[in-house]
């Protein structure tokens, strides 16, 4: 009878403890939080690095998703300041940024970013903050600088 007792009461507490646990991750979670694209940046980092010497890479053949408009940042530019650009808090999840970020926004709103996470480097587009209708978003590459298509 008393071991009986113990064990109701171990396993009481440990529900308890689960319990405190789930609480814990359910008001800590925050799910505003963007996260990057890890596969649009590597789909668009690779076809920027084996594309000819003086061709295009459309970025809208490389994301497929709905978009509107990109808004390209250049690297190491302050959440405030993209906060302030969007219109609306930027809560992305960079991590290890290699590169300028690439916003993608439909009605407004940015629907997923990515990064550029090759060698070269973007030229010819207004700094800190670039962005372009998907129709232009088309990037003539030469020796690893990519300037937007004419």
């Amino acid at each position: 009878m008393r071991m009986g007792r113990v064990l109701t009461l171990v396993g009481a507490a440990l529900v308890l403890l689960l319990a405190g646990l789930a609480l814990a991750v359910y008001l800590s979670r925050d799910e505003d939080n963007l996260a990057i694209d890890n596969l649009l940046a590597e789909r668009f980092s690779r076809a920027v690095a084996l594309a000819p010497n003086g061709s295009r890479v459309d970025l809208g053949a490389v994301a497929t998703f709905p978009w509107d408009h990109v808004l390209i940042v250049a690297r190491g530019t302050p959440p405030a300041a993209i906060s302030r650009r969007i219109g609306d808090k930027w809560t992305g999840i960079v991590g290890l940024q290699t590169g300028d970020l690439m916003l993608f926004e439909r009605g407004g709103r940015v629907v997923r970013f990515a990064d550029y996470r090759g060698e070269g480097r973007f030229a010819g587009l207004s700094r800190p903050f670039a962005e372009l209708p998907r129709r232009r978003a088309v990037f003539l590459v030469r020796d690893l600088v990519m300037r937007p298509a004419p």
